[in-house]
């Protein structure tokens, strides 16, 4: 009776005792910052045994001041580990400002700025979600924006054949090039795409990396000129260009509209409505038509010099569109290959070997997408 009698005399004290309410924080005053938007999420690819996300965010500049993305963070959505963290050099790197010719890496008001994003991961690792974090700044004070939360595109990789036989080839393409086929954008169509952010330029060397015979300036003298290009599966012709001409001297190609720029090119139609593209091909080497079926390794043309190119070689890319510019480009891998090394520096392609491959990766290599500035050969 006396304990009851206690709990209910210390309640009656609780009761009794006066609370001092705490003063709110007050909430983040609102902002205006980028809208963020991820055109195309990312699906896995593999290369070299890691697994590869490549993907762009677009910011634009909706307020009336400038802003400067300071930081970004990449983040698995589901646990917030950082997968991806860019800030100085690193972020400025991978900015590129739409239109081009943005002071630094500030965004006027009413302008895009684009950043280009790789990571590489272990293949058991990609998370099914990415989350972002922008660190931004205005004048002298740093704000924090919480990007796009955007799920990883689970479609599998479309595995293909070589689009070539034999080799050395030089599979030549790097995400940091400024003008690579990565980093440019069409605006076609009413929508801006990337439709080589996969895309493989295939330059033929000979064991010393030499990569013509004779004239240096002759394309016809280039080592992989004329060589057979081949289907790279069981698919139907979507679509066919032939009789653009080919200019006689490599310094003297002329600059071409956009709409030319892929030169003769064949288009093949894969499953999943994606499309493999083959371009500047030789002038009247084009065996195939629009609605013909082909079978994997069927010769289609051969490689030429037509189109914008500085010189003979096979442009080869996956998009999820059926002309060279209505795509984006989508991640593809290759069934086989010998891997032989790769140009550290491409500017020795041409003038000297290629650069031994990392010791201990097995040279060949399945189902993965050649890596930039490799060195390939696909026979058997």
């Amino acid at each position: 009776m006396k304990s009851r009698v206690a709990r209910l005399a210390a309640c009656l004290v609780l009761a009794s005792t006066p609370v001092v309410a705490r003063p709110l924080e007050a909430p983040p005053p609102v902002r205006e910052a980028f809208d963020i938007v991820v055109p195309k999420p990312p699906a896995p690819v593999v290369v070299e045994g890691r697994a590869q996300l490549v993907y762009e965010l677009h910011l634009t500049n909706f307020s009336q001041e400038p802003l400067e993305p300071r930081r970004l963070q990449v983040l698995d959505a589901a646990t917030g580990r950082v997968l991806g963290d860019f800030a100085g050099p690193a972020l400025a790197a991978r900015l590129a400002s739409v239109p081009a010719g943005g002071k630094d890496a500030v965004t006027a008001p009413g302008r895009r700025a684009i950043v280009f994003v790789e990571l590489d991961l272990p293949p058991g690792e990609v998370p099914h979600r990415l989350g972002h974090r922008i660190d931004y700044a205005t004048g002298e004070a740093t704000f924090v924006v919480a990007g796009p939360d955007i799920a990883v595109d689970a479609t599998a990789t479309v595995v293909l054949g070589p689009p070539l036989a034999g080799g050395p080839w030089a599979a030549v393409h790097a995400a940091e090039w400024p003008r690579g086929h990565r980093r440019v954008t069409y605006a076609v169509g009413g929508r801006t795409r990337i439709p080589g952010r996969f895309a493989v330029d295939f330059v033929r060397v000979d064991e010393q990396g030499r990569i013509t015979r004779g004239d240096k300036d002759r394309p016809a003298d280039a080592l992989g000129y004329g060589a057979d290009v081949l289907a790279v599966a069981d698919a139907t012709v979507v679509a066919v260009r032939d009789g653009m001409a080919e200019s006689a001297s490599i310094a003297g190609n002329p600059k071409h509209a956009v709409g030319d720029a892929a030169g003769n090119f064949v288009a093949l139609g894969l499953p999943g409505g994606r499309t493999a593209f083959y371009e500047h091909l030789k002038l009247g080497s084009v065996r195939v038509k629009a609605g013909d079926r082909v079978r994997r390794g069927h010769v289609l043309g051969a490689l030429g010099f037509s189109g914008d190119t500085t010189g003979p070689h096979l442009h080869f890319h996956v998009a999820d569109g059926d002309t060279p510019l209505g795509g984006e480009g989508v991640p593809f891998a290759l069934d086989r290959f010998t891997l032989l090394g790769r140009y550290l520096d491409v500017g020795g392609l041409g003038a000297r070997r290629w650069d031994a491959p990392p010791t201990g990766l097995d040279p060949h290599r399945a189902a993965e997408w050649p890596g930039a500035n490799t060195v390939v050969d696909f026979a058997p």
